[in-house]
């Protein structure tokens, strides 16, 4: 695989506290990354497929991966999650790691499933890139969140295989905030040191944002990771056994907070861009 770096992580702390906020519009990019948006307005399909149930008969961790794009000129990296969609190809990640600029869009946007520095599931390239308008123009970190449609390696394609039928898929959730409850977030950290080709796993109390008021969903965990975790997801730890459904996901951390890293739990906006998302072609 390429070299690449971390995506950005570590934002500079607020100087009021709450972010813009602008409309709430799904912004839904080509199928080649950075061909002109379009918005999406009207109502879109529910999904076919239930979404809050995994796909049976994988395991976790080999629909975890590496998100690699260029942005700026520079190859970068997150992390991503294959997840439950009609289309069995819908990836989760981080807003930042699909728009790394303000008004702007990755390109060479592609999944590697199961990362262990290859690719032993193949990679599975970007067609559609789903973001909210909020975080592409707004930056508003409650919508750090992105989905994007994948297509199968060439090897694979005339199989008809999915991307959930080869490593499975996550659950979705999108409950909202949910202050004290226990999560683990699991990602491939790439600080200096670490195993950048081995994902790890964090459990914590959720913590509200210091700098964001009660009605913005963004919580804090325990993790001092500062690198490559964009896009972590995040499961529930209090139910036993632990369902891998996701309802959010790490994606950024502060300056100012060394020991804690920050991200959106799922609200019904989430779930509005992610059923933009299941829909797209």
């Amino acid at each position: 695989m390429r070299a690449a770096v971390s995506a950005s992580f570590v934002d500079a702390n607020p100087d009021d506290g709450d972010p813009p906020q602008t409309q709430n519009l799904a912004v839904v990019l080509g199928k080649n990354p950075g061909a002109e948006w379009k918005i999406v307005t009207g109502a879109v399909a529910a999904p076919k497929t239930d979404p809050s149930v995994p796909v049976p008969g994988f395991s976790a961790a080999g629909h975890l991966g590496v998100v690699f794009f260029r942005a700026n000129g520079i190859d970068q990296r997150c992390t991503g999650n294959a997840v439950v969609s009609d289309s069995g190809n819908v990836v989760a990640t981080s807003g930042r790691c699909v728009s790394a600029l303000p008004g702007t869009v990755v390109s060479k946007l592609v999944f590697v499933p199961g990362y262990n520095g290859t690719a032993p599931y193949g990679v599975w390239a970007a067609t559609t890139i789903t973001a909210d308008k909020d975080w592409v123009v707004g930056r508003a970190v409650d919508y750090d969140t992105a989905f994007f449609q994948v297509q199968a390696p060439l090897a694979l394609r005339q199989s008809g295989a999915t991307l959930s039928s080869t490593v499975g898929a996550s659950g979705v959730l999108f409950a909202g905030q949910q202050d004290d409850n226990e999560y683990r977030a699991t990602g491939y950290n790439t600080d200096p040191g670490a195993d950048a080709n081995k994902p790890v796993s964090v459990t914590s109390t959720a913590e509200p944002n210091p700098w964001m008021n009660k009605d913005y969903a963004i919580e804090g965990l325990e993790w001092d990771a500062r690198s490559g975790v964009s896009g972590s997801p995040w499961v529930s730890t209090d139910e036993d056994p632990v369902r891998d459904v996701e309802v959010g996901m790490t994606s950024f951390a502060y300056k100012q907070f060394i020991h804690s890293s920050f991200g959106p739990q799922w609200t019904s906006a989430i779930s509005n861009l992610y059923q933009t998302a299941a829909a797209a072609k």
